[in-house]
């Protein structure tokens, strides 16, 4: 494969990208500026920011629609936030059961047994975005539930 190489733009195409950026979404741009401090942890987000203000590069629809997503999603609404993890805490505590259960089934097993084959890394990166993004799919309630399935068995099992 061969590398490609990225041309700079010129400082003329920025400039005029940066004057589009500021009349077509000089909504979205407030909006990032305003809210820097919670979006620190967001890579994807801090470079779209970067883009709009620097005219690096254009906009594209599928760029400004991700954007336009995120900016709308309660994750960086306090409020709804706070109210979305009352509505939660029931499904966290299911969460907090099955971490707890995997851990005390997988503890004493070597490193290599935990790091490939045990589901500790899943259960704890589900239990991370329930408590910063509010929500998970139902794929992932799914993985969640046979986990929980999978380990009472061994556990009911090793307890007989």
């Amino acid at each position: 494969m061969v590398a490609s190489y990225y041309r700079k733009p010129k400082p003329e195409t920025q400039l005029k990208n940066r004057e589009e950026n500021m009349k077509l979404y000089s909504t979205e741009i407030k909006w990032l500026k305003e809210n820097l401090n919670l979006l620190k942890d967001d890579k994807f987000m801090i470079d779209m920011y970067t883009i709009l203000i620097t005219g690096s590069r254009k906009m594209t629809p599928k760029m400004i629609t991700a954007v336009r997503k995120n900016v709308n999603s309660p994750q960086y609404d306090i409020v709804t936030m706070i109210e979305r993890q009352e509505k939660i805490k029931p499904i966290l505590e299911k969460v907090q059961m099955v971490l707890e259960l995997v851990k005390e089934m997988d503890e004493g097993k070597d490193d290599y047994y935990i790091k490939n084959y045990s589901p500790l890394s899943f259960v704890t990166s589900i239990m991370n975005q329930l408590k910063t993004r509010g929500k998970l799919s139902e794929k992932q309630m799914g993985g969640l539930s046979k986990v929980y399935k999978k380990y009472k068995k061994m556990k009911e099992n090793k307890d007989v």
